[in-house]
Order: structure tokens, then C-alpha cells, then sequence
């Protein structure tokens, strides 16, 4: 597995409101030969995607995975892109309609990706999981979510979800998620339900997202980590700031 530096990045995520020239719905499979098409230079094929991929990225079709999820409800169709690269500046996120309208771009992920669609009610959401090492040995997991609304689409949550040494490991799940607020369980994969805790992230309508005043998981994390001593056996990739 790769390593990296743990820092909490400066996000990096674009959201987008403009709309495509092709009023034709596309497909999964049409979206990812566009991709395909654009990683290896195909101006046009970027031009239709609105520029979702950077210089660096062309001709780099040297990429670990490309995954196209989607989510269909009734005439409606979305899509969630992810990029991931052995560089993880490289890394990206997107989220598209069916008519190709750019909804959202993150280039601020880590490590190995994965993600998935949720529908609760009438909201729509990607949960996007990334797993990477720090200090060799100590694995990390990070939960983003991200809404998706008829015409655009935003970062509401981000938050480690996972702590692994070689003894033990720690985690904090998302429980419930509300117009006003987001629970978490924390607890150890050994641990009674006495020993489990609770936070809450309350959403800021100034930044549009939740976010906890306690932070028990990630600061809990952060001692844990910077208490450990290891010696330096594999070859670090700095986290983009």
C-alpha cells in the first residue's frame, strides 16, 4: 500500500453550475471513452467533459482505476467519476448529470479510492472512502460526502473514518444524517457498546457544511499518530497542501 504524509489537506473542490451544449443524455459507457478519449489527448473529448482533466493529465493514461458510478431516479440521470493515480495530486472527483452538466470537482484525495451513491428521501449523496498509510504500518480511512442537487452539487462532510495498527483498530461511522445535523458512532472493533461514543456534526450555514466542535475521532487520531515511533521503511509521497 502506499504511504503517505497524514496532513489534513487544504481543500481543493470546484463546484459548477454551467450548462453543456449537448442536450442528448449520455451513458456510463459513453462517459468513460470520453475519459478514456481525453486521458490521451483528445482535445475534444476534455472540451466535452469542460475541462475535467489538467495538462498533467494528458497522456497520462497510466491511472490505477477509473470508476463510473451512477444514480438514476425516474428522468434523471447522475454520475460520479473517480480518477485515481499512484500520484495523488493527480487524484479526481467529479459529479455529472446525464447531459453532461459539470457539477463538482475535487482534486484533494488520497490514496485508494472508493465510492458510492445514497439515496435518503428526497436527498441524494456520494460517499467516497479513501484508505491510505502513514508512518508505514498505521492505516488511515477518510469519508467525504458529498449532496448532489438537481443543478450542482457540494462537500457537506469530511471526516477520518478509520484507524488500523497492527493490534487494534478504531473507527466512526456516520449513523444519521438530517437538515441540521450528522451523527457519528466512535468506538474499537473490541469495544462494548459502554465504551462507544457519539458526536455530532452540526451544519454551518456560512460554509454550507457539518462539522463537529468536539472532532473526537480525528483528534483522537492525531495523539495516536503523533505519539507513535517507527522507523522510516518505505518511501513517502507528500500529501498536496
Amino acid at each position: 500500500m502506499r504511504k503517505f504524509f497524514f496532513t489534513f489537506i487544504t481543500l481543493s473542490v470546484l463546484v459548477f453550475a454551467g450548462c453543456s451544449s449537448d442536450n442528448e443524455q449520455i451513458n456510463q459507457t459513453e462517459l468513460r471513452q470520453l475519459i478514456i478519449e481525453a486521458t490521451a489527448g483528445d482535445t475534444d473529448a476534455n472540451a466535452r467533459l469542460q475541462g475535467l482533466l489538467s495538462a498533467r493529465h494528458i497522456g497520462k493514461s497510466d491511472y490505477n482505476q477509473l470508476y463510473i458510478d451512477s444514480l438514476n431516479i425516474g428522468d434523471m440521470h447522475y454520475f460520479s467519476v473517480l480518477l485515481e493515480y499512484f500520484d495523488p495530486t493527480l487524484n479526481l472527483f467529479a459529479i455529472y448529470d446525464g447531459k453532461l452538466n459539470f457539477f463538482l470537482l475535487d482534486k484533494s484525495l488520497n490514496g485508494y479510492l472508493s465510492s458510492e451513491w445514497i439515496k435518503m428521501g428526497d436527498r441524494k449523496f456520494v460517499f467516497v472512502q479513501e484508505r491510505f498509510l502513514t508512518k508505514d504500518v498505521l492505516s488511515l480511512d477518510r469519508l467525504s460526502i458529498y449532496e448532489v442537487f438537481d443543478s450542482s452539487a457540494s462537500l457537506i462532510y469530511r471526516s477520518l473514518s478509520q484507524f488500523s495498527t497492527s493490534d487494534d483498530s478504531v473507527y466512526q461511522t456516520v449513523e444519521s444524517i438530517t437538515p441540521n445535523f450528522i451523527t457519528t458512532k466512535v468506538g474499537g472493533a473490541n469495544e462494548s457498546e459502554g465504551n462507544i461514543l457519539v458526536d455530532t456534526f452540526y451544519f454551518k450555514s456560512e460554509s454550507q457544511n457539518y462539522l463537529s466542535e468536539k472532532n473526537i475521532f480525528n483528534n483522537y487520531v492525531k495523539q495516536e499518530i503523533g505519539d507513535f515511533s517507527w522507523i522510516i521503511t518505505k518511501p513517502e509521497i507528500p500529501s498536496k497542501e
